[in-house]
């Protein structure tokens, strides 16, 4: 029976028969892919990674970790938990596990009295390796050189546990995510008496592939992706990193040598320096795709030592695994449940598109590494001048003399005072260590060899770590937007920015895989060292991912912010604001204003605009809507100085409004109107004429108690110079209002007449209604017998005699 198993069965039903005929595409179609270095198989389902995700959402990381923590049992100083105190390491530290899961002298458990119930003996040791004294590290931020030294660490222990037991396991756990309960960058040994599973399976895969092949299986393999180039991550001298085919876990890789190498051991000194430039840009690459310490489990796989390291061993290649969880976003992770525990592994995001994703992130743009060069060295000076170090306030702080070899014994005194603060035999070498620093701790130390030489001064500066930053965006256009960032505390350290971004995309889809395409990409400060970068040349309806990260001496904070344009578009204010005086209309303003100078040209990209206004004394404001770029206000307070404001938005109301113009001033006119005379002009449409230029006087007693700021534009004065070259017809107001009455504007002196004519007439006539009712009443009862007439019908009813008794 075949793996798909058909063998049992000799015709499909008709679904599956037509399924047969639709070509397949790897990233839209179901199918298993043979892992051969394990002989298993993968369930590839990258259509799924288009359905919405309501599951499990983790927590952010830890925003700060603190450098040195003297109840951290992996900082140097510190005491663990079997009473036995860390040196004052400034390298790799490797030690036992104080809670090992092997012991050396565990005894035989016997034979089994049953084939269901089997037991072996299992020994070991389990070892822990520091990788750095900095507890707010990760080896993509350690220098080369200090990632080097990790590699000869883990070779030398290889070599010396291998020399005993026939396995030896060595691998990180980064991250909360994976189990990491320490975040001080460590590594975990684990030397055992037997092959694991895995280590079995590998081990029988390799020695199968090679006895039918001729060669090592994985050499084959990378030779094939290196010819193929649909899963290559990394390529150097001496290094493959690829996404296997038959990968599991989201973001898998795969670390192969070049050469034939079984053992850590055998590796070359070249082949050392690249393996550690290879892996600060692998992970590099990982911190880069979501733009978080990116977590993950890794180990290395190498052939079996102990009593049989000198057997035939030539079917092994040496090669590590990296199982990262993240599978959508830094807090969305892939679980391994259900169908996987219970049936075989699957996958959504197929390795060939993982592989473009990590491809694309080719540069350390997040890398923090590049600003912390104080990270690679033990005495941290690259932040200010030669012999600054730096502490955090409340905290242990460690100095180091700078003028010796690390290790040298030195004593320590404050400059300028006699008192010895710590000597030779303190066990802490050049290392001086302040408990819980605080201000008075601040200024220069000197530290003396054991002949009394000066071996060096140190500037002690004390402040606090990074806070995530305060980042806002606006964009001033349909191309380009610009953000700006402010510390989320004051740190009281010299602080530098590093700015990228990219455009987010949605991970599954062939047409929006993440490429090159996609960045991220630096955001240049513009200027230098300003707390503000500009993206150039964006699109409207696409999302925007800004990382702005706040790096000190000690340590660094990221924000990252989604943006889109059309969300964060915020025109400039309108320019050339202008309020005029309409000679004769003492209660109209013209106001007039201009596109601002950073929008786009018209016709393709329009505003709309509101405009406020006021008289100087009023504290409440008018508005209106006005339509083109000049406004008519015809409810203006006569010889009252008016301010007014105008904003702008984008005509499909995307983004917000503008923030207001700059004040423009304006007083209507007191006078009336004019006919046109010598050095007038004539409005074409509204016969209003003005002067050719008018200025209008502020009364004194206005002038008492509303001056404009002092300051002022001279567009902004209360004193208006008119434009008459400007003859466009003024559009009137809608807005209502309170209007004030004025008698001297002769529309409202008739409108007056007429009211009081009418109420006048209506007056009269109603009197003379009633004084002829009253006069017909007394004529009656002056002339006896009543003639009823109209009022017949009012007669009281108790004095009619045919009336019943109600």
């Amino acid at each position: 029976m075949s793996r798909s198993g058909a063998g049992t069965e000799q015709h499909q039903p008709a679904s599956e028969a037509d399924a047969t005929e639709t070509t397949f595409r790897a990233s839209e179609h179901q199918h298993i892919r043979y892992n051969p270095l394990q002989d298993e198989w993968v369930l590839v389902s990258a259509h799924r990674m288009k359905r919405p995700w309501q599951g499990q959402v983790e927590p952010p990381p830890l925003e700060t970790v603190p450098r040195h923590d003297p109840h951290n049992p992996l900082c140097p100083g510190a005491t663990r938990a079997n009473g036995e105190v860390n040196p004052y390491y400034d390298g790799t530290f490797l030690f036992d596990n104080d809670f090992p899961a092997l012991q050396p002298d565990a005894p035989n458990p016997g034979l089994s009295d049953h084939p269901l119930f089997q037991t072996e003996a299992a020994r070991g040791v389990c070892k822990v390796m520091c990788f750095h004294p900095w507890s707010d590290v990760t080896l993509p931020l350690l220098s080369v050189p200090e990632i080097r030294a990790v590699v000869d660490a883990w070779a030398s222990v290889t070599e010396e546990l291998g020399a005993q037991y026939p396995w030896v396991q060595i691998f990180e756990n980064k991250g909360a995510m994976m189990g990491c309960s320490n975040p001080h960058p460590h590594c975990q040994v684990w030397a055992s008496s037997f092959l694991p599973d895995i280590a079995q399976r590998e081990e029988r895969s390799q020695r199968a592939y090679q006895n039918q092949n001729g060669g090592p299986l994985l050499m084959e393999y990378g030779r094939q992706e290196l010819h193929r180039k649909e899963r290559l991550v990394l390529t150097s001298e001496h290094w493959l990193v690829l996404v296997p085919f038959w990968a599991v876990w989201p973001f898998q890789t795969l670390l192969l040598p070049r050469r034939h190498v079984r053992r850590l051991p055998e590796l070359t000194p070249a082949e050392r320096d690249d393996l550690a430039s290879v892996m600060k840009k692998l992970l590099t690459k990982y911190d880069n795709l979501f733009e978080t310490s990116f977590p993950y489990s890794m180990g290395w796989h190498g052939a079996p030592t102990g009593s049989e390291a000198e057997a035939d061993w030539d079917h092994w290649q040496l090669h590590a695994h990296y199982y990262p969880p993240l599978l959508r976003s830094a807090t969305v992770r892939k679980f391994m449940v259900g169908y996987e525990m219970l049936a075989q592994a699957q996958r959504d995001l197929t390795p060939e598109q993982m592989s473009s994703s990590c491809s694309g992130l080719s540069r350390v743009l997040v890398a923090v590494a590049t600003a912390l060069v104080s990270v690679s060295s033990p005495c941290p000076q690259a932040w200010g001048p030669p012999g600054v170090q730096y502490g955090q306030l409340g905290r242990s702080v460690m100095l180091c003399c700078p003028g010796v070899t690390a290790g040298s014994p030195v004593s320590w005194f404050r400059d300028g005072e006699p008192r010895l603060l710590q000597g030779p035999d303190s066990g802490q070498v050049h290392q001086l260590v302040l408990s819980r620093a605080d201000s008075t701790d601040e200024g220069i130390y000197i530290c003396r060899t054991l002949d009394g030489a000066v071996g060096g001064t140190v500037t002690l500066r004390l402040g606090y770590p990074p806070a995530r930053p305060v980042v806002s965006c606006q964009a001033a256009d349909y191309e380009n937007f610009s953000c700006t960032w402010s510390q989320g505390q004051v740190s009281s350290l010299p602080t530098r920015y590093l700015t990228s971004y990219r455009k987010k995309t949605l991970l599954g889809a062939d047409d929006q895989r993440i490429h090159s395409a996609t960045g991220p990409w630096l955001c240049p400060q513009d200027p230098p060292g300003a707390a503000r970068c500009v993206v150039h040349g964006a699109e409207f309806w696409s999302q925007y991912r800004i990382n702005v990260t706040e790096v000190n001496p000690l340590g660094a904070s990221t924000r990252l912010l989604d943006v889109s344009l059309q969300s964060i578009l915020r025109p400039d204010p309108p320019q050339g604001l202008q309020v005029e005086p309409i000679p004769g209309y003492p209660r109209r303003l013209h106001a007039s204003w201009k596109y601002p100078a950073s929008w786009p040209h018209q016709p393709h990209f329009l505003l709309k605009f509101r405009l406020q206004y006021r008289p100087v004394q009023h504290p409440v404001w008018s508005m209106v809507e006005p339509v083109g770029l000049e406004e008519v206000i015809t409810d203006a307070i006569a010889g009252l100085p008016h301010i007014v404001q105008v904003s702008a938005r984008d005509f499909l109301d995307a983004g917000t409004w503008s923030a207001w113009s700059p004040e423009a001033w304006g007083t209507p006119s007191t006078g009336e109107r004019q006919s046109p005379g010598k050095g007038q002009r004539t409005h074409p449409t509204a016969s209003i004429s003005w002067p050719t230029t008018t200025s209008w006087p502020l009364p004194k007693e206005i002038l008492a108690g509303g001056q404009p700021p002092d300051g002022d534009q001279p567009h902004s004065k209360p004193e208006v110079q008119m434009q008459a070259g400007n003859l466009a017809p003024p559009r009137l107001s809608l807005q209502p209002g309170p209007r004030p009455l004025d008698h001297r504007v002769p529309l409202e002196q008739v409108a007056m007449l007429m009211s009081l004519g009418i109420l006048s007439f209506l007056g009269l006539a109603a009197g003379a209604l009633v004084l002829g009712l009253w006069l017909r009443l007394r004529l009656g009862q002056k002339g006896g017998s009543a003639n009823r007439g109209f009022l017949g019908p009012i007669i009281t009813v108790d004095k009619r005699t045919t009336a019943p008794n109600l």
